[in-house]
């Protein structure tokens, strides 16, 4: 299934990616800025939570491309750099081609110190063990933190969304991460500089 979308378009795929992602809801609202991508595991799309940021973007997973108000690949968003304040991207990593790439293009379309959220299923929930996840690529929380991390995403939260008990078996990981800003070094002034200065 990778790089499709079937169990996504499913009625227990397309009830547990809604639930998903009206959970994260009290994590997005307070985010600010202009501009925000939401990336969509399936055609049909979902219920977006409500969002400070606009205008919002939105790409629906049908196969192995994106399409809504832009056509795009994992590979390649058709947006420019530092151009939005944050990216949602709701359960599309399970079915990317390339998620390493798909991770990267989020970071380049990301102004520094912007938001990406990343709702995932969780593999160690037990609906994996009914074999209907199968061949999807599912990380854990812990990983995709680590492949975020190595792109430039720092972590800020971690939530397990669900019912289930303990929280270690719920279906869904919700991460927070913020864009790292590169910081400025001040460049010192040598004695002539100084000199003609005065």
């Amino acid at each position: 299934m990778t790089g499709e979308n079937n169990w996504f378009e499913t009625d227990k795929g397309q009830a547990l990616a809604a639930k998903g992602v009206a959970s994260c809801a009290p994590w997005l609202w307070p985010l600010c800025g202009h501009n925000a991508l939401v990336l969509q595991a399936c055609a049909q799309g979902l219920p977006l939570p409500e969002l400070q940021c606009a205008p919002v973007y939105q790409l629906q997973r049908a196969h192995r491309r994106f399409y809504g108000d832009l056509i795009a690949e994992d590979t390649r968003l058709p947006l420019a750099n530092e151009c939005m304040a944050l990216v949602l991207a709701a359960f599309v990593m399970e079915t990317a081609g390339d998620p390493e790439a798909l991770i990267a293009e989020c970071e380049r379309v990301l102004v520094p110190e912007g938001h990406f959220a990343l709702l995932t299923l969780n593999p160690f929930a037990p609906a994996r063990l009914t074999g209907i996840w199968t061949d999807m690529r599912l990380a854990t929380a812990t990983a995709w933190s680590a492949k975020l991390r190595e792109a430039g995403l720092d972590l800020i939260r971690h939530e397990r969304l669900g019912k289930a008990r303990p929280p270690a078996l719920r279906s869904v990981n919700f991460l927070l991460l913020r864009k790292r800003k590169a910081a400025l070094t001040p460049l010192r002034k040598n004695a002539a500089a100084v000199a003609l200065a005065r």
